[in-house]
């Protein structure tokens, strides 16, 4: 049987290349690749189309259901594709499937830059000390060096000489997560370049053995710490500035069925004290079916439409009917959010422009926004009613 769906987006980021939607199977196999992907179907769309909010049609013919082994899965993903052989520019992962994906709207937010950078790495080691078999890990610390963390842990091993102790420092390679089935997590963390050196004695021997043994509270106890702290942090960022640019409020926590994506990680720096720290910049982007800005909470007291709001005022009763009228009809349908996401890319420079002017403040007030405001109240009631 045919599938079709559409594709909407809004971009909040600096920028995204041309795209691909693809669906098709993906499995696991032993090896350091563990998920394999292949394409089925394909559809490339310029950045300009990507970017215009315009439902984009995708669709094809026949049916990927069965896959054709019971451990294959089903899956959809859009990347940009100057990112496709590198595995970045991921901009929605939909998950595994053994029926057709959902024909519900994918729904994408590119979100703006996150910035991970010592505050943000101050809690991800955990609570030290660490005992794992004869190792003790007593203190650790974390450090940005371009899109890399730099960790160095001293400690302490029984097999060790009495009154020798260990520094063991080693490189976490962050990358972009690139399954297509495990959207969980956002990040993918490597250990390289393990080094270890004494203090207060010789090498011993026991290098290696202990190089080994180090790597069991490192992978079991403070690699999963600094996933979450990565992951929360990210969470976070993306939550509060997508939030902050569709005017609503900020979800405690990720929403059920959204997807987080991480398109690129760079490195940056930013301004501390008088001078600057080095920073990794974190781009990533929200996807959902079904619609992601329907997800996010209704704004907090005190926001409303960009329009209204610089013609009236915050607490206004017209701000209020319009933002019910946003949150409970258009949020709830495709062409509503169509609607949302032109205003929301559309209106903040107007808005802008009419509160610098107390005539044009009152001419949109007295045309506009009142008789916009006596609209949604009549929707509302009737709604109310049937």
């Amino acid at each position: 049987m045919p599938y079709s769906t559409t594709i909407t987006a809004l971009d909040f980021s600096d920028g995204v290349s041309d795209v691909r939607v693809i669906a098709g199977y993906a499995f696991t196999q032993v090896g350091p690749l563990a998920e394999v992907r292949q394409d089925n179907v394909t559809l490339d769309i310029d950045s300009d189309t990507f970017r215009s909010a315009n439902p984009i049609p995708f669709s094809y013919a026949g049916s990927l259901a069965p896959p054709p082994a019971p451990h294959w899965d089903i899956v959809l993903w859009i990347q940009e594709i100057r990112g496709i052989t590198s595995d970045t520019g991921w901009l929605f992962r939909s998950g595994p499937f053994q029926t057709e994906p959902p024909a519900e709207v994918v729904d994408i937010i590119v979100a703006p830059m996150t910035a991970i950078g010592t505050a943000e790495l101050a809690t991800a080691i955990g609570t030290l000390p660490i005992t794992s078999g004869t190792t003790t890990i007593n203190a650790a610390t974390l450090s940005v060096a371009g899109t890399d963390l730099l960790l160095s842990a001293a400690g302490t091993d029984t097999q060790l000489p009495a009154g020798v102790s260990f520094t063991f420092t080693a490189t976490l390679v962050l990358t972009p997560n690139p399954s297509v089935r495990e959207t969980e997590t956002p990040f993918v963390l490597q250990l390289n370049n393990p080094n270890l050196s004494f203090v207060a004695g010789p090498g011993t021997g026991f290098t290696t053995a202990l190089l080994n043994a180090i790597r069991g509270p490192i992978f079991d106890r403070i690699r999963p710490q600094i996933l979450a702290t990565l992951k929360g942090r990210l969470n976070s960022g993306v939550l509060s500035s997508v939030a902050t640019r569709i005017n609503r409020g900020v979800p405690t926590s990720m929403p059920p069925g959204v997807v987080l994506s991480v398109r690129s990680l760079r490195a940056g720096t930013r301004p501390l004290g008088t001078g600057t720290e080095p920073i990794i910049e974190v781009r990533a982007a929200l996807g959902a079916f079904g619609g992601v800005l329907n997800k996010f909470p209704p704004a907090p007291s005190g926001t409303g439409c960009f329009i209204a709001t610089a013609a009236t005022s915050p607490d206004s009763q017209e701000v209020h009917i319009l933002r019910r009228l946003r949150d409970e009809r258009l949020a709830g349908s495709v062409p509503g959010r169509e609607f949302i996401r032109w205003y929301t890319r559309n209106s903040p420079r107007l808005a802008d422009t009419i509160q610098r002017s107390t005539v044009l403040r009152g001419f949109v007030r007295a045309y506009f926004v009142r008789p916009a405001a006596r609209i949604a109240a009549w929707i509302l009631a009737r709604d109310r009613e049937h």
